[in-house]
């Protein structure tokens, strides 16, 4: 016993050592019993074999291994429970056992527990040698090692995976020492690893960014344990690049801060490469200046800046007039030359808040921005006009061309689109040309009207129904809470041969109350439900909502003909069509239009008042028509953000159909910030330029498959109704910034009392006293003493002012600093 015991397993010396320190005048019964209760309570497994390898003896710990129990299993042979690719290496293993040339042995190998589940086991053996010198069998001991082993594999994979991988890794102790970091650091960083080891990674610092923004990390990773996102840094060669950096906190088991993990990549190649594909996307690559793309965004934002501040907007469209010889006499490469230089002079002639752009061709758009009145723009079309005509010298040639241009001014009294904007100016533009070249002329809307005969659109019209030149597009109606797509609302365009893409304020205006209106909406109705069985063979469920005109309203027949068109189209189901009538049409004949959705509802076809809040009577009549949803009209929507009205109007507009069990839509959604105050008001229901554009029929299953719900969205909660009155602050104190500016710089300054707007109600808000007043104590505090500064700085201006004192553009800047971060508590504060 005494030899086994030198050099094996700690179970096997257990056993051994319970025996040899047994009481005194323990019979040799009595051991036999001590040493297999001993060996009956070890976890490891206990074995012998005969010489020729067959199972003689185990112990109970054999079943846990190899998940046969142990009677079963003795007699067999060893080596059927080794791994097959393991079997000649154990044979190895115990011939010098047998053959008496080694006395014990020990190896790490393969198990099959019940035949298929892998098991790494440490195997220590020993031969029984007989008194006469031979071996007679096999004895040793089996220890399931498979957990040390995954570990093992565990750390050998992470330690690759650390080498090896193609993102930068960085590891730190608490104090922001750096611990260790890897191949791919080195190569991004140019510091090689013994340089940086016990360095803070300041050393990467490129400056670029504040300590507000390392603030900000800190406080999300002490938040979170985790932050994302790009920075700029600084390569040991001084040069600078952008990484996108993810953090991560590690704890100890004891919850105790262990490392931070920095993983990055270099993503300073893709930054360049997306910077050029923006230019490239919105610059005209030959002359530099905007492209159409870049013109209309330019374009809507200096019309919303027009709305909000009273000012105006002039579109300029110029034609050069003789290019075409140009290129005809000379080449392409000298009319490229001239198109370059005209660029450039005109880019110099109009200031710096305006938007000279390319077209394409030889067309140019000049957008004057902020202007008072079309006469502003006179002296600029003067001198734009003769840069354009001055000679351009290109080698030996001097290049002679002129411009003629067209004027059209926003906002009008008809509320116009941008797109409406450019075509006036490009009407005007060719009236500039008939008059004889070299000028400009301004758009003149009542000429216009008079000057197209109504009776030839009408008859234009007509023959496009006839040549099928109509076609319906579809704007996506979402829940702005889950992204699910509610609805499509069919909106009819026409495809002119000549004038291209006509939305339908350039036409239907004309054939208002005529007999041909009756024609083309009864063409929409029968296209919308031909585009359903469409979608329906495609796989898609698609409702779609119809805009129906008062002329369609007083037809005796029009229930029977849609009973008749859905007859028509059996597969349509009739929950699957939407009309929409707009709310001034069926204030006309109200009870005639009840009747009418009534007698629809029977059908299965419900109905929407569309352009709701613009009628006289909203309010008051609500409850007397049957429509189950409401259309918010989109100029409120537009502006609730800075109109503290119009969002007052909202909010009551969306309460009423609540209280009405009507479904309320928003209209004229431009941005996440819309949608999310109108889920914030109660209102999931939404449709415009910030969700998707009116698209064509085949364009839609497309856009619903890449469509996804913004994650601010998605985050986004119903506020509950006392925590509306933050809303109005925060708009109230946008809409005052927007006026105390613009008064601040009008020459007639106002009366003023000096108060900022929104705070009353923020204050009424705190008298509340309600729970999340109570929770967000610490924040209140923070947007009083916010608000107070800001005061402060207000009551600076406005003594300046009154003591005739020049204006002080830091303290102007330190306000508009101010004013933006009381925005953000205010906006925090909803969200908390």
């Amino acid at each position: 016993m005494n030899s086994f015991t030198q050099e094996g397993s700690a179970a096997t010396r257990t056993v051994c050592q319970a025996i040899e320190t047994r009481p005194q005048g323990l019979t040799p019964n009595g051991r036999a019993s001590l040493a297999e209760s001993v060996l009956d309570n070890l976890k490891e497994v206990v074995f012998q074999t005969d010489a020729q390898g067959y199972l003689e003896v185990l112990n109970p710990a054999w079943e846990e291994l190899s998940g046969q129990d142990v009677g079963s299993s003795l007699g067999r042979y060893s080596l059927d429970f080794v791994h097959p690719d393991d079997r000649e290496r154990k044979r190895e293993l115990l011939r010098p056992l047998v053959t008496g040339e080694r006395e014990c042995c020990r190896q790490e190998m393969r198990y099959l527990r019940n035949g298929s589940e892998l098991r790494w086991v440490e195997v220590f053996a020993r031969a029984i040698v007989g008194r006469d010198g031979v071996v007679t069998g096999i004895a040793g001991t089996l220890n399931d090692i498979s957990e040390r082993k995954a570990a093992d594999e565990r750390l050998r994979l992470a330690a690759s995976v650390f080498a090896n991988a193609g993102e930068g890794i960085m590891i730190t102790s608490p104090k922001g020492e750096i611990v260790d970091v890897n191949t791919a650091f080195e190569a991004i960083t140019g510091y090689p690893r013994e340089e940086v080891i016990g360095r803070n990674p300041r050393v990467l610092s490129s400056g670029r960014q504040d300590g507000a923004f390392y603030a900000r990390m800190w406080e999300s990773l002490q938040r979170e344990a985790c932050w994302q996102g790009e920075v700029w840094n600084r390569r040991k060669n001084g040069e600078f690049y952008v990484e996108r950096l993810t953090i991560t906190t590690i704890l100890r088991d004891d919850g105790s801060l262990s490392n931070y993990i920095g993983i990055f990549s270099d993503i300073t190649s893709q930054k360049r490469q997306a910077e050029h594909l923006e230019h490239i996307a919105h610059y005209d690559p030959l002359t530099g200046l905007p492209n159409r793309r870049l013109l209309a965004d330019r374009l809507q934002q200096s019309m919303a800046r027009a709305r909000r501040s009273g000012s105006s907007v002039a579109v300029a469209y110029l034609d050069l007039d003789g290019f075409k010889i140009v290129n005809d006499r000379y080449g392409h490469e000298y009319g490229d030359e001239l198109l370059v230089v005209l660029g450039q002079r005109i880019r110099a002639v109009v200031r710096e808040c305006d938007t000279a752009c390319r077209l394409g061709g030889d067309e140019f758009v000049v957008v004057f921005d902020s202007i008072d009145c079309i006469e502003d723009c006179r002296p600029m079309m003067e001198r734009l006009l003769e840069a354009v005509a001055r000679p351009v010298h290109v080698g030996q040639v001097a290049l002679v061309v002129t411009g003629s241009a067209g004027i059209s001014l926003y906002p009008q009294e008809d509320d116009i689109d941008a797109d409406q904007l450019m075509r006036q100016a490009d009407q005007a533009m060719y009236q500039a040309k008939l008059a004889g070249k070299n000028r400009f002329c301004v758009f003149d809307s009542l000429h216009y009207r008079t000057a197209v005969d109504r009776n030839e659109q009408i008859a234009g019209i007509r023959r496009a129904l006839d040549k099928d030149e109509f076609v319906l597009h579809y704007q996506p109606i979402v829940n702005l809470r889950s992204g699910e797509l509610n609805s499509v609302e069919a909106l009819i365009r026409w495809e002119h041969p000549v004038r291209g893409c006509l939305g339908p304020a350039e036409f239907l205006p004309a054939i208002e109350g005529h007999a041909v209106m009756l024609d083309l909406e009864n063409w929409v109705l029968e296209e919308a439900m031909c585009q359903h069985e469409r979608w329906l063979d495609a796989g898609l469920d698609i409702a779609i909502s119809v805009n129906m005109s008062g002329i369609q309203l007083h037809q005796d027949d029009f229930v029977r003909q849609l009973g008749r068109m859905l007859e028509c189209h059996p597969r349509v189901k009739p929950r699957s069509l939407k009309l929409e009538v707009l709310e001034s049409s069926a204030l006309v004949d109200m009870q005639r239009v009840s009747r009418l959705i009534s007698e629809c509802s029977e059908l299965g076809v419900s109905f929407a008042l569309d352009d709701f809040g613009t009628g006289y009577s909203s309010l008051s009549y609500l409850k007397q028509l049957p429509a189950k949803r409401i259309k918010i009209d989109h100029g409120f929507v537009r502006d609730m953000l800075e109109d503290p009205d119009d969002l007052a109007i909202l909010e009551g507009v969306i309460g009423m159909a609540a209280a009405f069990k009507r479904e309320v839509i928003a209209e004229g959604v431009e941005s996440i910030r819309h949608a999310q105050m109108l889920v914030q008001l109660g209102c999931v229901l939404g449709q415009g330029f910030g969700i998707a554009r009116p698209m064509p029929a085949q364009a839609l299953p497309g856009w619903l498959a890449q469509w996804r719900l913004p994650q601010e969205l998605a985050d986004c909660a119903v506020l509950e109704r006392e925590d509306t009155l933050l809303l109005k602050a925060i708009v109230e104190h946008r809409a005052w910034r927007l006026a105390f500016s613009a008064s601040f710089d009008s020459a007639d300054w106002p009366l003023y009392d000096g108060g900022i707007a929104g705070m009353r109600i923020l204050d009424r808000w705190i008298a509340l006293g309600g729970a999340k007043q109570q929770r967000c104590q610490h924040m209140i505090a923070e947007v009083m003493a916010v608000r107070d500064t800001l005061q402060s700085l207000v009551d600076d201006m406005l003594g300046g002012r009154a003591r005739g004192e020049p204006r002080n553009a830091e303290l102007e800047c330190r306000l508009d600093r101010v004013a933006d971060a009381l925005s953000g508590l205010l906006e925090r504060l909803v969200e908390s």
